[in-house]
């Protein structure tokens, strides 16, 4: 609580030392934000664009931790999975990311020959990391318990869809990395009728500061483009 308070009203001298014209020639105005890997890999790199003049500091975390980066003070705001506002942050709804399940026409001819939740637990699957949880769900809801133990651990969201592509294991694609693939015939779906939509939100502190207010228009306008209402 003190690290995200002192953090906090540092950003607002840096704020007030600016618009006093006190700031030192040609010092940049920073903002440290926590976003998910699929996020920085698709659309949100876009939004940074449309705020000229700030330094941005990314941090990469899995969108259900990076509300915990905020609660510690780590980042003036985050994109997470989590619509309850962390003390001292507003939040807001920026849209819905949607995940298919995807993989080679060789891979799903080789393991999934058969009906598709008897099939799939059994199969090679690609993981982002220890904390990814994404592809049991969807095992899950085809009503078995966990995906594979045969699991590629494959930590960036470029590499996942390029392992998925080269055939290691099926996994859970952005629709926009997944779009291009589909259309070459490169991937197939597993379930067509099926995806899996994850609600994204934007946290910040709670400051009047110019730059986190820039900042978030620019999210919220990018991600209404990008992202499923």
């Amino acid at each position: 609580v003190l690290v995200r308070f002192a953090r906090q009203l540092a950003r607002l001298e840096r704020d007030a030392r600016g618009e006093l014209g006190l700031s030192g020639a040609g010092e940049p105005t920073r903002v440290s934000v926590a976003v998910n890997a699929d996020s920085l890999a698709t659309w949100f790199l876009g939004a940074l664009t449309r705020v000229p003049g700030l330094c941005f500091e990314l941090h990469r975390e899995d969108e259900a931790h990076t509300a915990a980066l905020l609660r510690e003070g780590l980042v003036m705001a985050a994109v997470t999975s989590s619509p309850d506002p962390v003390p001292g942050c507003s939040v807001r709804a920026l849209g819905r990311m949607r995940y298919l399940p995807a993989a080679t026409p060789e891979f799903a001819g080789r393991y999934l020959d058969g009906p598709l939740p008897d099939r799939l637990p059994e199969a090679p699957v690609v993981v982002f990391d220890r904390k990814d949880d994404f592809q049991d769900g969807f095992v899950r809801r085809l009503g078995r318990g966990a995906a594979s133990s045969l699991r590629h651990h494959v930590p960036t969201s470029e590499g996942f869809a390029d392992a998925v592509a080269a055939g290691l294991g099926w996994g859970m694609l952005p629709e926009a990395q997944a779009g291009p693939l589909l259309a070459a015939g490169r991937l197939v779906l597993l379930a067509p009728d099926q995806s899996v939509d994850l609600p994204l939100y934007w946290q910040q502190w709670k400051l009047d500061s110019p730059a986190l207010a820039a900042l978030a228009e620019a999210v919220t306008r990018t991600a209404a483009r990008a992202l499923r209402r």
